[in-house]
């Protein structure tokens, strides 16, 4: 849902999902690719490998750190519709971290993503 929000450049999916810092980021790549008059086409084709990396409890606050192994297609297009970044045709290998934190003490069931990052 994240990756396809943030490609479409919807704005209040994503605001329902991350945390205010990571919405912030997300917010202002979209502002600039929407200002270079560029648009983002994401497809994922497989999900080769999902792992927990890190999971904690402190204070009621659930933590946990997934690793995602994907193949995806990322194209960034010009105004014009022509490729500016991306290949079109030949998936990418991507690893992402991506830490999300629920309050169990919440009634809402929400994981909120609060950080991104992305392994060398």
């Amino acid at each position: 849902m994240i990756v396809e929000a943030f490609a479409r450049g919807d704005r209040e999916t994503l605001r329902n999902l991350l945390a205010p810092p990571v919405f912030e980021n997300f917010r202002s790549a979209i502002q600039s690719r929407e200002e270079a008059g560029e648009t983002l086409e994401t497809k994922i084709n497989a999900m080769q490998q999902v792992d927990i990396n890190e999971a904690k409890l402190e204070d009621g606050l659930a933590a946990i750190t997934v690793r995602f192994v994907s193949e995806q297609v990322n194209v960034t297009r010009d105004s014009e519709g022509n490729p500016v970044d991306g290949e079109t045709e030949e998936p990418d290998t991507v690893i992402d971290l991506w830490t999300f934190e629920r309050d169990t003490r919440s009634e809402d069931p929400t994981w909120y993503l609060i950080a991104t990052d992305s392994p060398d």
